[in-house]
């Protein structure tokens, strides 16, 4: 038993460094995680919302945008208010989420089957590339493999036990997980019908659930019902365009996370039966495995994974520091290095930790002043963007480098 405690603590200690490793220079600061710290973080200082996050690549033919559910927003908040707005420990909270289900896999999955069992899980799970991968960046998808396990959980001791709280339990976290993404819809539908399937009171079981699946969607139901139920028409909308052509979208795998968990304990499943006929096997499958995974491309142990190899947090807070030292007025911004040109990763340091706010989104053309992140060699001549061809013509000026590859620059008419 002491060597079985021992080899736990060595598991989620190796967890921790794989995540925290040179964690500052690793870390992915991308424009999915200002948009959504902006979103929260003007809850703070502005005005308190029943909108969640905007999705700046979800936009109908109608020109309506998809907004999440409010409970990750509200979620980032007290992060936001304890860290002061600081996106470092804020992400570390995300890291330390992921270990955290790891640490309620092992002790669920020992409750639910052997110990051997758990163990084997909470290694595939907690050394899973895509795992550690997401541990290192804020998202809103990053807590459905807690909810996915929960939910397994729930289910599972429901058919066991006719409690009533269960459907309930398990109709809260299917509602989470529908706040978080809408595809998950169709897995809380597949819980719903398990629900029903295992319980005697039907018509009480398919309430209690509903309920709870209500609760965390308050926020957004509000909403609708105050303006014209624009999140339905919306979704319907994308939907509709989705189907006919005219918006395509894809699944990845991260539509599944909430799967995660569950694929780690079938594996834990699997590896037990073989290791009770070949010792050896299973011992090279877990050294392959740990070896694919930590060589994989979703993980670097030295530079952001995702993002441009030297737009590193550090490098990209040093170049709203250099807009801030320019004393600039009625001025805007713009990231020539990723899809989001609107310069969203710029925006949060310059109106959270420095306290400028730049023009709106849509003011490129009445600004005075444009600076740009770019590389050192673009062509601002031809930018080929509208940010900066809606404010030409302009005069060019390189403030000063970030990094050997990209610099600030200072566009004036």
């Amino acid at each position: 038993m002491k060597f079985k405690g021992l080899l736990v603590v060595v598991i989620f200690l190796l967890a921790l460094f794989v995540r925290f490793y040179n964690f500052g220079e690793r870390i992915t600061f991308g424009p999915e995680q200002a948009i959504s710290l902006i979103t929260s973080g003007r809850m703070i200082t502005e005005k308190f919302s029943l909108l969640g996050v905007e999705n700046v690549q979800r936009v109908t033919s109608t020109g309506h945008r998809i907004f999440s559910g409010v409970v990750f927003s509200y979620s980032l908040i007290p992060l936001q208010i304890l860290f002061k707005f600081d996106p470092l420990p804020i992400t570390a909270y995300f890291s330390l989420v992921n270990i955290l289900t790891g640490l309620a896999l092992y002790f669920l999955s020992r409750k639910m089957f052997k110990e051997k069992v758990a163990l084997f899980a909470t290694v595939l799970f907690l050394f899973s590339s895509q795992m550690i991968y997401h541990s290192l960046f804020i998202w809103i998808l990053n807590y459905l493999p807690l909810v996915g396990l929960l939910t397994f959980y729930f289910l599972f001791k429901l058919r066991k036990d006719q409690k009533k709280l269960y459907p309930f339990v398990l109709g809260i976290l299917s509602g989470l997980g529908l706040s978080f993404e809408y595809l998950y819809f169709f897995t809380g539908l597949i819980v719903l019908l398990i629900v029903l399937y295992y319980s005697k009171k039907k018509w009480l079981s398919f309430a209690l659930f509903t309920i709870g699946g209500v609760l965390p969607n308050l926020p957004t139901i509000v909403f609708d019902i105050r303006h014209g139920y624009y999140h339905a028409f919306t979704l319907w909308q994308y939907l509709l365009d989705v189907v006919n052509g005219v918006n395509s979208s894809s699944l990845s795998y991260y539509h599944f996370l909430q799967f995660w968990p569950l694929m780690a304990i079938a594996g834990g499943v699997f590896l037990i039966r073989l290791y009770q006929r070949q010792k050896f096997l299973t011992i090279f499958f877990i050294c392959l495995f740990l070896y694919l995974n930590l060589k994989s491309s979703f993980i670097s142990f030295n530079t952001p994974t995702g993002m441009p190899r030297e737009l590193t947090l550090a490098n990209i807070y040093s170049a709203a520091r250099i807009i801030k030292e320019d004393s600039p007025k009625d001025f805007n911004v713009a990231v020539l290095v990723d899809f989001d040109t609107r310069g969203h990763i710029l925006r949060y340091p310059l109106e959270f930790k420095y306290g400028i706010k730049p023009l709106g989104v849509i003011d490129y053309p009445i600004s005075q002043s444009l600076y740009v992140l770019a590389e050192k060699g673009y062509n601002f001549e031809e930018p080929g963007v509208w940010e900066l061809t809606s404010f030409s013509p302009y005069k060019t000026k390189k403030l000063e480098s970030i990094s050997s590859n990209y610099s600030i620059f200072k566009l004036t008419k």
